[in-house]
């Protein structure tokens, strides 16, 4: 609506003025002249005429004054009402600007997104079918404030997943209030179009927690066993897959911060044995990615990164290389977008009790299980190692630490002490993460900022 300017409703109340000064001038000087209000210091004459003849120019002279004063009398008020009628208006459209500014800062108000903290929060975790996943998804249900998503191989390991959860805790007596919170779905790492559709299935889903945790080795093995899209499979199941699902869900990840107290986190599933130093990475060719002449010479179809003879035992260290030069180099580039994403990463010890060797000979496993649980015991159970993982996404300590390792090694009371430790040498080589995530983006086909 037109709001007058200061201006125009100066001018209007000018020219009003004007008019109604000229106007209440001239009636007053009307009166003053007319028969009944002669002009002071000045006498009648009285003429000599027949007094009825005075009578009547009398009458006659004193009702035409009488219907000039009126008719001045009527514009007086005219002009009055009319200058009333400008102040009124003048009123209203100011009252109609207040109350369209309210209006519009009623609108703006209300426009304003309004933030709900969430009661329930989301996690997604990576090979929970089996071992120390299936025991940490497991501990997720249990705490009944957190809606677990279950990102399986197929559809069919996530669902049985879901069920065995949900009998395991049962059984000890406990249970989940909505069963609904387990979510199954399909994620093949070994397939980057299976990562591309659940990545796409979540939609804008706040994710608080990004577990990393699938894995596998064919140690052992002559051959090299290859994803759908080429890779060697460790460094393509372990690294890449993993590599790719989660700038496909980095968005997910920091829009939890917005409607949580808790910072979101990535946690990643590593291993001591990315460290050529360490008791197990000492045993066989330690892990090492060189200068990538493996995929300089052979693109997509590299066997090692480094270049060297396929080795199946060092194809899988060399993804737990990866794996933390991956973490050191996605929490370089989250800090520098200033984002409130913790990464951290962790090796949850030597676990041999789980289906993790199944690509190793039968006879192998048994002997190497039965030494490192009877007769040495270094071997840490399956619901140690996800105590692991459960500590590295929910633990109130590592709330403000980022791009932190933790290692489960031998000590401590029961055996193993979890703890901060740092990582190999080769892991810390920034250079190395930087080309590592230059090659990865390379061999997935897609480039990422990590600037939110």
């Amino acid at each position: 609506m037109y709001a007058p300017s200061s201006t125009t409703t100066t001018k209007t109340t000018w020219m009003t003025t004007r008019i109604t000064s000229s106007v209440v001038s001239s009636v007053q000087r009307r009166v003053q002249l007319s028969p009944h209000n002669p002009p002071v210091g000045r006498r009648r004459r009285r003429r000599p005429r027949r007094a009825a003849a005075v009578a009547a120019a009398t009458n006659n002279n004193n009702n035409n004054e009488c219907v000039k004063t009126k008719r001045e009398m009527l514009t007086l008020t005219a002009a009055m009402s009319f200058l009333t009628f400008q102040r009124e208006q003048v009123r209203a459209d100011d009252e109609v600007v207040v109350v369209e500014e309210e209006e519009v800062a009623t609108a703006e108000k209300e426009e304003e997104p309004v933030i709900v903290m969430r009661d329930i929060r989301t996690v997604v975790i990576t090979g929970c079918n089996h071992g120390i996943g299936l025991d940490a998804a497991t501990k997720f249900a249990k705490t009944n404030n957190l809606q677990v998503i279950l990102a399986c191989r197929t559809m069919a390991k996530a669902k049985e997943a879901k069920y065995e959860i949900l009998d395991a805790i049962a059984a000890e007596g406990g249970r989940v209030n909505d069963p609904s919170l387990l979510v199954p779905a399909e994620c093949d790492l070994a397939d980057l179009e299976s990562i591309k559709t659940f990545a796409t299935s979540l939609g804008d889903e706040p994710i608080d927690i990004l577990c990393l945790n699938a894995g596998v080795q064919y140690a052992g093995s002559k051959e090299v066993n290859r994803t759908k899209d080429g890779f060697e499979v460790s460094m393509g199941t372990d690294h890449l897959g993993h590599f790719y699902l989660t700038n496909l869900l980095l968005k997910n990840v920091e829009s939890a911060a917005s409607s949580s107290t808790l910072k979101p986190r990535i946690v990643i599933t590593a291993s001591e044995v990315h460290d050529p130093e360490s008791p197990g990475g000492k045993v066989g060719r330690g892990a090492g990615l060189g200068n990538f002449d493996g995929i300089k010479e052979d693109g997509a179809e590299f066997e090692l990164m480094d270049g060297s003879e396929f080795d199946a035992d060092k194809a899988y260290k060399d993804s737990k290389l990866a794996n933390i030069l991956f973490a050191n180099e996605l929490n370089r580039r989250l800090r520098l977008a200033n984002s409130q994403i913790n990464v951290v990463s962790f090796g949850p010890g030597l676990i041999t009790r789980s289906n993790f060797f199944q690509h190793q000979n039968p006879v192998f496993t048994k002997v190497f299980d039965f030494a490192a649980n009877d007769l040495l015991h270094v071997a840490e159970t399956v619901s140690g190692g996800g105590d692991c993982l459960i500590k590295m996404a929910l633990d109130p300590e590592l709330e403000n630490k980022t791009g932190v390792y933790y290692n489960n090694d031998l000590g401590g009371d029961t055996g193993h002490i979890f703890h901060e430790a740092s990582t190999s040498k080769e892991s810390m080589n920034t250079e190395e993460a930087e080309d590592l995530w230059t090659w990865s983006e390379a061999l997935v086909g897609e480039e990422f900022d990590v600037y939110i």
